[in-house]
């Protein structure tokens, strides 16, 4: 028997006082004990615990008129969607045009953190798309860092990503923490949006949890989910991990028979260490764990997606001992009725792994991943059909698109983007003039003009603007990852999409100068000073990105700041109009090389300054 030497248990979170009294109540244990006969009958009537999970449950959890209890969760996945308070309506409203004073901040913050060491034009698309749909400014790990190795890397950004995590000024235990790669990804749906997918995604998910592994003594539900990673459909390096998994929540024949498929054609069930989300409190033990094991070389490969591959398969390891040694008879019995004294798939998996998790060690983190990709969606490993922008109006039959075993019977929106704002809406030139009043702020480079901020109608509905849209779980992803890795020599099959089929692609310019604007009305003053209703980062800035370490602002698009070569920026926009914020200067792209040529001669000689004084 192998030995695994882990780390302390910590106690489990605790549940919400108002939870656990429902929980310990009569109608909570009905409520159990309705689930796990609902799921005994499933696998008595002939199917197998997987397939009643995957073909039967999608449709129970949305019409059991009942929700499981949650761990402590950041009170800030319902901020967005509260009423706001009387001042921020009668700024939004134009009822007022000044901020009253003595205003404080209350809610919680949504921190969007990226590692990248460089400024590429990968980073400054993912930037500039997390611009165009308000998520926070990012935070930018390890830029303009030079590593010595790989290696140091990797531990660098476990370290720098917990550094931050564990800066009590700036993160409180109740805030949320979006990580995605700063080279790779694009944004697609709105802040707001992610936010409450991932709140129902939890739901769905804590429900599984709970009918699974059922509760405590004490009336707890033993295993929660808080954090999600990615899901992928291969193992990264064949990671030894990855065969501890646990398996998909979507059926195996979703893409056609299970015989002779290819990666492409599988389910993803592999975690994804590039996209991940979750509370800062549970962000922080995970991170603090995967560091740790990271330094001791505990994962097969010293890399990041080793790490959390190989807590990921411990945790699932843990449950699955757990499961077998509680299981009751009633289940006993089921297996013999079904085929005999056939080994479950739990059963399996501790067998491969041949080890002991010792019970002094915390194996459990609250993991789990986004099976159905409405947070994170890979763009490799993808059927050719897979992964298609599709407008939801009557000019498409959506139906061409419906694959007979897939996860959803028609495809459709996400209904949140109903209640969040249309995709082209800003302030009302008109009516409500974005500076009302002069202000230092105010950037007199974008005052508004047709050639440059044309933009659809403000009230353009979701139906109208094409979204990427997963035909086989009917997801519209939040977040797309356009890179992979190759596994041998041949090349992954990747889905057909690109920057430009995004559906911000035509109108980027326009909309980044509407995003700029923000901080010069009142509510955006409003924002700024305290947060606001609408707000999610209390440091302020807009437009930039902070770094970790030293906490620097680097502005977009300028040439000492983040995304502002020329190069850069013709990548990113490829429109022909000039330079961000220079676009109807004659000579504005001679001057910018000019600019980067300068900057460029300063910090050579800042660098050979430097090794003279080493």
């Amino acid at each position: 028997m192998q030995s695994i030497s882990m780390f302390p248990r910590q106690s489990p979170a605790k549940i919400g006082s108002a939870a656990m009294q429902w929980a310990c109540t009569r109608r909570g244990r009905m409520a159990v004990l309705t689930v796990t006969l609902f799921a005994l009958f499933l696998g008595l009537m002939g199917m197998g615990h997987h397939e009643a999970l995957s073909l039967k449950y999608h449709g129970v959890s949305s019409y059991y008129p009942w929700r499981p209890y949650l761990p402590n969760l950041p009170s800030i996945i319902h901020s967005p969607f509260k009423t706001p308070s009387n001042t921020t309506l009668q700024l939004e409203n134009g009822e007022i045009d000044h901020v009253p004073p003595n205003l404080k901040k209350t809610t919680p913050n949504f921190h969007l953190i990226m590692p990248s060491e460089r400024d590429t034009g990968g980073f400054c698309k993912t930037t500039l798309s997390a611009m165009l749909l308000s998520y926070p400014p990012p935070t930018a790990i390890q830029l303009y860092t030079v590593f010595g190795s790989d290696v140091q890397w990797e531990r660098d950004t476990l370290n720098s990503t917990l550094h931050y995590l564990s800066n009590k000024k700036l993160v409180k235990d109740e805030d949320l923490i979006l990580i995605v790669d700063g080279q790779q990804s694009w944004f697609q749906l709105p802040s707001d949006v992610i936010v409450a997918q991932y709140k129902r995604l939890l739901e769905d998910a804590n429900i599984r949890l709970l009918r699974t592994y059922g509760v405590n003594k004490d009336g707890f539900q033993k295993f929660n989910q808080t954090i999600v990673f990615g899901a992928e459909k291969v193992c990264e390096s064949d990671d030894m991990a990855c065969m501890y998994v646990p398996q998909s929540i979507l059926p195996d024949n979703m893409y056609g028979p299970e015989t002779g498929r290819h990666i492409a054609e599988m389910p993803a069930n592999f975690l994804n260490s590039k996209m991940v989300m979750g509370p800062a409190n549970h962000l922080r033990v995970l991170y603090r764990a995967a560091l740790d094991k990271f330094e001791r070389n505990r994962s097969q490969s010293q890399t990041v997606q080793s790490v959390f591959a190989t807590l990921f398969g411990e945790q699932q390891l843990r449950r699955d001992a757990i499961e077998l040694r509680n299981k009751p008879a009633v289940a006993k019995i089921k297996d013999y009725l079904v085929g005999g004294w056939s080994r479950s798939a739990a059963e399996r998996r501790l067998e491969r792994a041949n080890i002991t998790l010792h019970n002094t060690t915390q194996h459990d983190f609250s993991i789990g991943l986004d099976y159905t990709h409405n947070l994170f969606q890979p763009l490799v490993y993808c059927t050719e059909d897979e992964l298609v922008p599709l407008l939801h109006d009557n000019s498409t039959d959506l139906s061409a698109y419906h694959h007979p075993d897939s996860w959803t019977q028609y495809l459709s929106l996400p209904p949140i983007l109903s209640a969040t704002k249309p995709p082209f809406w800003r302030p009302d030139p008109i009516n409500h003039n974005p500076s009302p009043n002069e202000k230092p702020a105010y950037i007199d480079k974008l005052e508004f003009t047709m050639d440059l901020d044309s933009l659809p109608g403000r009230k353009t509905p979701w139906t109208k603007v094409p979204l990427i849209q997963n035909t086989y779980t009917g997801a519209i992803p939040a977040v797309l990852l356009n890179h992979g890795y190759y596994v041998g020599a041949e090349h992954p099959p990747t889905a057909n999409v690109t920057w430009e089929s995004l559906w911000y692609s035509d109108y980027k310019r326009a909309l980044l100068r509407n995003y700029f604007r923000t901080p010069q009305s009142p509510n955006g003053y409003h924002n700024s000073l305290v947060g606001g209703d609408r707000s999610w980062d209390q440091r302020g800035g807009r437009g930039g990105v902070w770094t970790e370490a030293e906490q620097i602002w680097f502005p977009w698009g300028e040439v000492d700041g983040v995304c502002g070569t020329l190069s850069q920026l013709k990548e990113v926009f490829k429109d022909g109009r000039g330079v961000w914020l220079h676009e109807h200067e004659e000579n504005g792209e001679e001057e910018r090389i000019k600019e980067e040529q300068e900057l460029s001669k300063k910090v050579a000689e800042e660098r050979k300054k430097e090794e003279e004084r080493k």
